[in-house]
């Protein structure tokens, strides 16, 4: 028997009753229907799961880790590490996670000192573009999204195919236009997936002819940077995740295999997919979760001056944060680790298909339902969090004052399709988030009302568009941000070394 949930129409199942944004409609339902429900949205099957034993429990078994056969995923042909499943799914995630750890997405070694210094110089172009636009727009704030974008894009340019941006660059204005334009698109086809005879409305096939040829603009893009690699190419010198997989294709020819690399599907075409696959997953979710840091550090003054209370202990005055330090300093650690929490940037987490019909927690779910695992729920039920709306980083804190991630903390997602840039994205937040606090005060500029904790929901929950005053914070050894990446004795603090 299927689990229990809300009756729907004929044809149009529950659609019709969903109401504003559905991981608050979701969370409804659950409370009425338990940790474990079914509906129908159009034509398609969903379990939604928000309880978070069901979710790990669910997550780790092979049959749970399919992906739903969406009208987005016919778009992008099956390709990529993302959309793709089966058996090159299993490839390409072993594949790309092998090769990130190569080029210094690991927690540990000499990897991770060449990342940490990777990200540290988009942490300095980031905080010298912040304090000359801080500068000259005193009086009415700081678009910081924009600067975020750059900075936070070269690092996962870099890691994929070589590549930076400047401010301001026309191309990469375009490339980050395409990717909202991708993500407004998604979002209003998304009624496709559930009800596929509408992709005949004249309206929809219009929306999916501009998808469709967004997609393509973006892989032209990728296509060249594919090309340039391949007239560059030099077996002995594999210079990023790009070279890795042009590796691969040269290896494969060379034994006769081509035909059968990426399960025999088109080369460049893949190459294409993983590339905005890395880009948009690296991306986005980073941009957006540090946004969500400004806007409760606004909300929250007494956090911020905590966190600057502790940098300034530990780090000192004469240099930026760095990942040495990360132990150091737990009251920041929890303060990211809290925002994490509260913005729940991907509230309905990735969304899974059964591949078969399993049993599941007593329940029968047919092959091919799509399983929902509603991680806000998960990370605002009161059974888990005090006062969950409360923005507190105290919670991931014990009475020693240890940093603790308690099991049902799951912003990267679990399971066999958890994120595979966790380890990435923790540095990048630590970096980004610490050296911000560290060098600037940050405020709502006077007049201006403090964003809302409401967010917009879309393909992930992004904040108001907003402005922030900041206020520089001197460092005793320079007046700018002439701080790149600081070689670190780690003798230097007494409280940076206690324990």
């Amino acid at each position: 028997s299927l689990p229990p949930g809300p009756w729907g129409l004929p044809i149009l199942g529950y659609l019709p009753f969903l109401k504003g944004d559905a991981h608050i409609s979701f969370k409804n339902l659950s409370k009425k229907y338990g940790p474990i429900y079914s509906t129908k949205l159009g034509d398609q099957l969903i379990v939604v799961l928000s309880d978070y034993r069901h979710i790990r429990e669910a997550f780790r078994k092979e049959e749970f880790s399919g992906r739903p056969h969406t009208e987005l995923s016919s778009i992008l042909g099956g390709y990529g590490v993302i959309n793709s499943d089966g058996k090159l799914w299993k490839d390409q995630r072993k594949f790309v996670y092998e090769r990130l750890r190569n080029f210094g997405v690991t927690a540990f070694g000499k990897g991770k000192k060449a990342m940490e210094a990777r990200i540290m110089k988009e942490v300095d172009m980031f905080l010298k573009s912040l304090q000359s636009q801080a500068s000259t727009n005193e009086s009415k704030g700081v678009d910081v999204n924009p600067l975020l974008a750059t900075s936070i894009s070269n690092v996962i340019c870099s890691i994929v195919m070589s590549v930076r941006f400047q401010n301001e660059d026309p191309q990469f204005e375009r490339f980050m236009n395409l990717i909202d334009e991708g993500f407004k698109l998604f979002e209003s086809m998304a009624v496709v997936n559930f009800l596929p005879f509408v992709k005949y409305f004249p309206s929809l096939r219009k929306t999916k002819k501009t998808l469709s040829k967004n997609r393509d603009e973006m892989g032209e893009y990728f296509q060249e940077k594919i090309n340039e690699h391949r007239t560059t190419f030099d077996s002995s010198n594999i210079r990023d995740v790009l070279d890795s997989y042009l590796f691969e294709i040269e290896k494969a020819k060379s034994e006769n295999r081509s035909d059968k690399l990426f399960n025999g599907m088109n080369h460049d075409r893949q190459m294409q997919q993983i590339i905005g696959d890395l880009f948009s997953a690296g991306m986005e979710t980073i941009k957006n979760t540090l946004q969500w840091g400004l806007v409760y550090m606004m909300h929250k003054p007494d956090v911020a001056k905590a966190v600057q209370d502790e940098l300034d202990a530990v780090v000192g005055r004469g240099r930026l944060p760095s990942l040495e330090d990360m132990p150091f300093l737990p009251y920041t650690e929890a303060t990211i680790l809290e925002i994490l929490r509260r913005s729940s940037i991907v509230a309905l987490g990735t969304i899974h298909a059964v591949t078969r019909d399993v049993k599941f927690n007593g329940y029968t779910i047919p092959k091919n339902t799509q399983i929902v695992p509603l991680l806000h729920a998960v990370h605002m039920d009161p059974e888990l969090w005090e006062n969950p709306e409360e923005f507190n980083p105290n919670r991931f804190l014990t009475p020693a004052g240890r940093v603790t991630k308690p099991e049902f903390f799951l912003p990267f997602g679990v399971g066999r399709r958890m994120c595979l840039g966790d380890t990435l994205a923790r540095m990048e937040l630590f970096l980004f988030f610490s050296s911000l606090m560290h060098t600037f005060r940050i405020e709502s500029p006077a007049g201006q009302p403090l964003p809302n904790l409401k967010g917009n929901a879309g393909v992930t929950i992004t904040p108001d568009d907003h402005r922030v005053y900041l206020i520089p914070r001197k460092l005793e050894t320079s007046d700018s941000c002439e701080f790149l990446y600081p070689k670190i004795d780690t003798t230097e603090s007494a409280l940076r070394n206690r324990g």
